[in-house]
């Protein structure tokens, strides 16, 4: 049966417990799964837009507190596909089902339930996760409580919770924190007692360098017009370390000269201010000054191509 609860407390937990588990955070793009997060793992752990797609691989965020660590699988946004790479999205978050011990679905609750809201539910459905004896537990995260009106949490509650048939409900609002100590012990009461997965120190599982190609394109993201973002792919070809300096060279990749012109700006303006974003948010996550270079380059239509998907690892 479906539950509101906003008066979970951690400190409730039995002492002499330790509760750990991997949980996999769902949603259509734009809701707020990687802001969530990246807030309740307390570092960047995947990066944000307001562009879709910005979440293009499976992205742990690992919390760990006295009494019960919290792996969340971040997972790119569940949407239409119409290319290869939309279609390999999709599949990437539909893979985290079998591997959750919980699951999140985070929802707009400002905007009636969209398709891909449906398309969600579905999913959970033909996994057999959809009904009232599965065994995965499912929490309903409305977020962006703070854009509801008043006039509309009745109606918007009852459409959500119809859709999806969660065992339990929480609101959010990621802009403000509202909620997100409730979120983290309803999680918790979850997870199943057993040692830490992951050694507390860590936060996440992935390489360094591939985070620092995701920040190259979270700073690209930000400044460029809606046809580039979906077509703009990012990998660091190399990354080296000597004398306190760490020298790393990521490509930008899209798909027509056209983009590549956008990329790089006249006389090389945007290209120069993604860089030095970039470089910043690099050197605060390795702790060292960074030597960064960016070249931009075109593969036409690599979107619909296996192995660029593969060598990306947007595919296994």
């Amino acid at each position: 049966m479906t539950t509101v609860s906003m008066l979970y407390s951690v400190n409730a937990i039995r002492m002499g417990e330790y509760h750990a588990g991997i949980v996999a955070v769902l949603g259509r793009p734009n809701v707020g799964k990687s802001t969530m997060v990246n807030t309740l793992v307390g570092n960047k752990v995947s990066i944000v837009s307001d562009k879709a797609q910005t979440t293009r691989r499976r992205a742990l965020g690992i919390l760990t507190k006295p009494g019960y660590q919290i792996a969340f699988l971040d997972t790119p946004g569940i949407h239409t596909p119409s290319t290869k790479l939309g279609r390999a999205l999709n599949d990437s978050a539909r893979s985290t089902l079998d591997d959750a011990d919980a699951l999140l679905v985070v929802v707009n609750v400002s905007q009636d339930p969209r398709e891909e809201d449906r398309r969600i539910s579905a999913m959970l459905e033909g996994a057999k996760l959809g009904d009232a004896k599965r065994s995965t537990p499912l929490i309903l995260v409305m977020n962006k409580m703070d854009m509801l009106a008043p006039a509309d949490v009745e109606a918007r509650y009852k459409e959500f919770t119809d859709l999806f048939q969660p065992q339990e409900v929480i609101m959010t609002s990621m802009t403000r924190g509202d909620n997100l100590a409730e979120l983290e012990a309803m999680i918790v009461k979850h997870l199943p007692e057993q040692a830490p997965l992951f050694d507390d120190e860590l936060y996440t599982d992935q390489p360094m360098r591939d985070l620092a190609s995701e920040l190259v394109r979270e700073q690209a993201l930000k400044r460029l017009r809606q046809e580039v973002p979906h077509a703009l792919a990012t990998y660091c070809e190399n990354w080296e370390e000597a004398e306190g300096t760490t020298t790393i060279s990521v490509v930008l990749l899209c798909e027509t000269e056209g983009q590549k012109a956008i990329l790089i700006g006249r006389r090389g303006v945007m290209l120069k201010a993604i860089g030095t974003d970039a470089r910043k948010e690099i050197e605060e996550m390795i702790g060292c000054h960074v030597y960064l270079n960016l070249f931009v380059k075109v593969k036409s239509d690599w979107r619909q191509s296996d192995r660029t998907l593969q060598e990306l690892d947007y595919t296994k």
